[in-house]
């Protein structure tokens, strides 16, 4: 039962879901409120990031699936995430490209930026250790929400708090699952939020 339960959370806390939800949020504080886009644009822009980081990845790992290329959707295995998360990268790539070229987009964008390094980095990782995905998303939310209260001055102590907590239930929910060890969830989370952080702060 708790595996089930453990399973069901790491899909709603899925990290290709975190983009969308990361968008979802810049647009409910008060510097996107300001500026007053309309709801359509709102809309488009996160349906497109919707369909380019979660539906297209989702869709290939899919079909890499019913051609046995990998034996599972989860990925158990070290060397099943390789392609897949070379994939991410590229279409993580594109959309920061396309969103860098609307400068009201410009936090989404270096969000985007920096989920692209930390794909890469979490395939570089994963040659020595499965690293935790779902804990380097998280840490990278973590760590943006973090950035962006200095960046924008602004207070974002409750948001920040909600994404701790659900971080926390992620990492609970990949240790009940035996997914992974706590040392991969914890250095995922950690290289998530010191890499996101020094990117947006820099940038």
């Amino acid at each position: 039962m708790e595996k089930t339960v453990a399973r069901i959370l790491s899909m709603i806390f899925h990290p290709l879901l975190v983009p969308s939800f990361f968008l979802l949020l810049l647009f409910r504080l008060p510097f996107y409120d300001q500026m007053s886009i309309p709801l359509h644009i709102r809309s488009m822009v996160l349906l497109f990031v919707f369909l380019i980081t979660f539906v297209l990845p989702a869709v290939i790992a899919l079909g890499m699936w019913l051609l046995k290329l990998i034996d599972s959707l989860e990925m158990r295995k070290r060397h099943e995430r390789m392609l897949p998360m070379i994939i991410i990268a590229i279409f993580y790539y594109i959309t920061f490209y396309s969103l860098k070229e609307l400068d009201i987009f410009k936090p989404a964008a270096i969000f985007m930026l920096g989920s692209t390094v930390l794909v890469l980095m979490g395939l570089v990782f994963n040659y020595f250790y499965k690293i935790s995905q779902h804990m380097i998303a998280w840490g990278g939310f973590s760590g943006a929400i973090i950035a962006l209260e200095f960046s924008l001055h602004t207070p974002l102590y409750f948001w920040l708090f909600c994404i701790l907590i659900a971080s926390g239930i992620t990492g609970y929910a990949r240790l009940k699952a035996e997914a992974h060890t706590p040392f991969e969830v914890y250095s995922g989370w950690l290289l998530g939020v010191i890499v996101m952080t020094t990117i947006i702060l820099t940038l």
